[in-house]
């Protein structure tokens, strides 16, 4: 009687693994398969035998300084289920803050002048649409139009990779359009009217003989100069004075490149023209930090952007650590992890300095 009880219980104790397991196997199925189907959604893709991409941005219109969302859209027009293989190419203006579904860069261990994300290859059933999604950074450090590409390529598939383009100026916050002009026309016609009154006095006065209002133009135009060396130092030593330390996470990682192209006649004989290409690397990281009242997002390196690096100077850096930095807490937008003292900042800021203060002397002579 008590071994018909045990066969008994231990038949039960069986039916009951048994019946766990059967509940169990869907969810496992289903969670081995996750990675294909959390990216299909609804609707059907119409029959056009191959792969239909669609790539959009919002919103729009793109601005400086903002993170934008693209969403990258993959039909299956074809009869045949298909693995997808999706990438994108950014541009220079363009940096990379997140993304969805595994995306990651292709060369993540090398900062680039042009960053690619490639996301891991889906199975896209026949009729199905896939869709992905990553977000980025129009920077503020970069000049030029936002340029993406992107494309989608059926595995083992004779057959032409789908790629679809975006090439779009920004603007500014304000609304306003781009263009050196816009950004700095009024400094630049305010400067060049100052120097050509300046020098129109100067020559009147001079030949009239007045020389008192000669020395109160040179004590003027000396102490305009001194004002601009002054702001010239302080806007170099303003990030080791003010600006407060953080922790960043780096996002992107990458070089910008600006190429002058200049042009020279040479005569040897006989006239040609003599051309040469110079390139200067700007090194950026795009980064992620809290500042006063929310997390930010901005791209910044040391803090005159302009100053060109080596190509050696963002191997220290990787996407998905961190670094410590430094952010302008009154416009946090501003971020550098190095504060440096440029050469170019102290010969222009002596230089300056020297003719205000022969300006100055002048102005305050006795005869």
């Amino acid at each position: 009687m008590q071994k018909h009880r045990v066969r008994r219980t231990r038949w039960i104790n069986g039916c009951t693994v048994l019946l766990c397991l059967s509940m169990l196997a869907p969810a496992v199925l289903s969670a081995r398969s996750g990675d294909d189907a959390d990216w299909i959604v609804s609707g059907r893709a119409p029959s056009s035998e191959k792969l239909d991409l669609t790539f959009e941005v919002t919103p729009q219109p793109l601005v400086y300084g903002r993170v934008h969302d693209a969403i990258i859209t993959v039909a299956n027009g074809t009869a045949t289920d298909q693995q997808v293989a999706i990438k994108a190419l950014l541009g220079e203006v363009a940096h990379f803050v997140a993304g969805d579904q595994g995306v990651g860069f292709a060369q993540p261990e090398k900062p680039e002048q042009q960053r690619t994300i490639v996301w891991p290859t889906r199975l896209l059933p026949s009729g199905a649409i896939g869709r992905v999604s990553f977000r980025f950074l129009v920077s503020w450090d970069v000049s030029g139009d936002v340029y993406l590409e992107v494309d989608a390529t059926a595995l083992g598939v004779d057959g032409p990779i789908e790629v679809a383009h975006l090439r779009e100026t920004p603007r500014y916050p304000d609304g306003s359009g781009v263009g050196f002009f816009h950004q700095y026309g009024a400094v630049m016609f305010f400067f060049l009217l100052f120097v050509v009154l300046q020098l129109g006095l100067y020559r009147y006065m001079r030949n009239r003989g007045n020389v008192g209002v000669l020395k109160g133009l040179s004590l003027f135009g000396g102490v305009l100069l001194l004002f601009f060396a002054v702001s010239q130092i302080w806007n170099a030593l303003e990030p080791w004075v003010s600006w407060q330390a953080t922790t960043c996470e780096v996002l992107d990682v990458r070089y910008a490149v600006d190429t002058t192209t200049s042009s020279s006649n040479v005569s040897g004989g006989r006239t040609s023209n003599a051309r040469s290409t110079a390139r200067f690397f700007t090194p950026l990281l795009t980064l992620r930090y809290d500042g006063p009242d929310k997390s930010i997002v901005s791209t910044g390196f040391r803090h005159a952007s302009s100053a060109a690096g080596d190509m050696g100077l963002l191997e220290d850096y990787r996407a998905g650590t961190t670094t410590e930095c430094y952010f302008d807490p009154e416009d946090p937008g501003w971020v550098v992890v190095v504060r440096d003292f440029g050469i170019s900042t102290i010969v222009f800021s002596l230089l300056y300095l020297l003719a205000a203060g022969a300006l100055v002397r002048f102005g305050l002579r006795r005869r």
